[in-house]
Parts: C-alpha cells; structure tokens; sequence
C-alpha cells in the first residue's frame, strides 16, 4: 500500500525549481549575444560637392543593415583647422544635423578636423572661447573628447589621439591626463572583457612602408606618437579590436590578439571619388560567439563635379 508524502514532495518540488533558476542563471551569466555595429569614417561633410547629400546616402546605407549602433571615427567635418568661428560653426551644424538620420545611437570620435582654429591662418587666437577642442566638447563631446560605454558583454572605448605643438601643428598623441583616465576606465573591467577602441590617428599603420618601403618612417601627423604608452595600459586586458581613421586607406594589422583596422574613409578622396584606389565606404563589424567578424562596405554614390 502507498503512502502520500506532501512534504518531502514539497521538498523535492523546490530543490527541482532552485536547481533550475541557478541552470538558467548560469547560462544567462555565460552568454554571449551576438550584435552588429558600424565603424564610419573621415565623413568630412561640407555643402560643396553635395557631401551632405553623400552623407546621407551612406546614413540610408548603414540603417538598411540595422545595427546596434555607430561610431565614427573622427573627422566628421571638413575642417575646422584653419576656418573662420562661422564656417566652423556651419560645418557642425550641418554634421548634426545629417546625422539625425540615423536610426540608432551614434558614439563620436574626435578627429584632427574637428580642431578649431589651431592653424594660424584661421586668424582665431588661442583665448577665444571655443578654440582648439572647446568646439568640440560643447558641439558633441558632452564636455569631454573620450569617453566609454558598454554594450553587451563588451566595453568600448572612444580616444582623443590629437595632440598640438608651440608651433599651432596636430600631432598623433593621447595625452598624460588621458592614459590617468585610460587607466582608471580600465581598473573597472573585468580582464577578460572584450575591448574595442577607437581613435582617429593610428596607433600603428604600414601605410608609409607600403607606399615607399620597408624602412619608410611615419610622420607625427600620421600616426599616434605615444602609441607604446597607451597600449601598455591594455597589457593585462583583451584587448580584441582598434579601429582608426586618418588615412583614408582599408588596412588591418593583427599583433598576438588584437587587430587594428584603419576603416577606409566615408568620403573616399574626400568626395573627389576613391583615395589610392580604396572606395567610400564604412565597416561592418558582426559579434557572433563572443567574437568579431569585419567587412568593409561601399555605397552607392557617383562623385559630384561642382
């Protein structure tokens, strides 16, 4: 004859359910979602040869792929180096207001074009209240020109890699101030967290040896001259992916586990049609599995004369 047991049903009932929560728990906790994002540019929008118009066509491009969200590289206008406050003024307002296309977030990156003013020519004097990255920070920075996020399971980094000297020139450099930030940033991420950074000026490039040869140098202006520094602060940490800008070329270099992609240029030759043979274009980066796969994307847009 069978007996009835409530309790120990009861018991076995809620070591079943618990045991289930902690199975659903630990899975959540070792995911890894897949998402899509989009590196663009070296956009250098202006009026002149309807690069707005270019611009927007782009936008309608990476909205159509529907990505988690976008991060532009830097040198979003076309200068603000050597222009008047108004030019440099319309220039931003023209880029925000492009940019309202986008269908998703948009994280900026600072870009030697985004300076306002440095060059001696712009007849702007370094106490005007919006020169060098003052413009910036009040234009898009939010009062910064770095910053981090995260997404998912990963941790994005956005640099400045402009740096001036005595004589009003750019230069590639992430300041002392920064790599204090860089680092603090960094103590707050688990090391074995993804980590994707962007910055304009390369941290590294084999464009010049390319070009010329093996044992051609790069210039300050074209790469980031501290670069050692910075990617020190990334030696205990998963370092998986740098996107850059500047050079207007599609390159990828991969040292142990890092790839570092120079992400060709929005406006190719700036809006003169391809730079060196690469096209305008953006690139598409797909998280699968906890980990990136890369494309670079074109759009269509035939050059304008005038």
């Amino acid at each position: 004859m069978s007996r009835y047991y409530p309790k120990k049903r009861f018991v076995l009932s809620f070591f079943l359910t618990v045991s289930i929560l902690f199975s659903l728990i630990f899975a959540y906790a070792n995911e890894k979602p897949d998402f899509r994002f989009i590196f663009m540019t070296d956009i250098h929008v202006q009026p002149e040869l309807k690069a707005d118009e270019g611009f927007k066509v782009a936008i309608q491009k990476v909205n159509s792929l529907k990505p988690d969200f976008v991060i532009t590289g830097g040198d979003l206008i076309m200068d603000a180096l050597g222009q008047s406050n108004e030019r440099a003024t319309q220039l931003y307002n023209l880029y925000k207001e492009v940019s309202q296309q986008f269908t998703v977030p948009v994280y900026n990156t600072i870009g030697n074009h985004e300076i306002f003013g440095l060059y001696t020519k712009s007849g702007i004097s370094p106490d005007h209240p919006e020169y060098g990255k003052e413009m910036y920070k009040k234009q898009l920075g939010k009062g910064s020109t770095y910053t981090s996020f995260d997404h998912k399971t990963w941790h994005f980094i956005l640099l400045d890699a402009i740096g001036f000297t005595p004589e009003r020139q750019y230069i590639g450099e992430v300041d002392s101030l920064q790599l204090l930030w860089l680092a603090e940033d960094l103590k707050k991420v688990d090391k074995s967290t993804p980590i994707v950074v962007s910055l304009h000026i390369p941290l590294v490039s084999v464009w010049e040896q390319m070009r010329k040869g093996g044992t051609a140098p790069l210039g300050p202006g074209s790469v980031v001259t501290n670069s050692k520094e910075v990617l020190d602060l990334f030696q205990d940490h998963n370092l998986v992916l740098v996107l850059q800008g500047h050079l207007h070329i599609i390159e990828e270099i991969i040292f142990r586990n890092t790839h570092f992609i120079t992400g060709g240029a929005v406006s190719g030759g700036w809006w003169k049609g391809p730079h060196h043979d690469f096209p305008m274009g953006f690139v598409v980066v797909d998280v699968k599995d906890g980990q990136f796969s890369w494309r670079y994307e074109t759009f269509d847009w035939v050059p304008q004369t005038e």
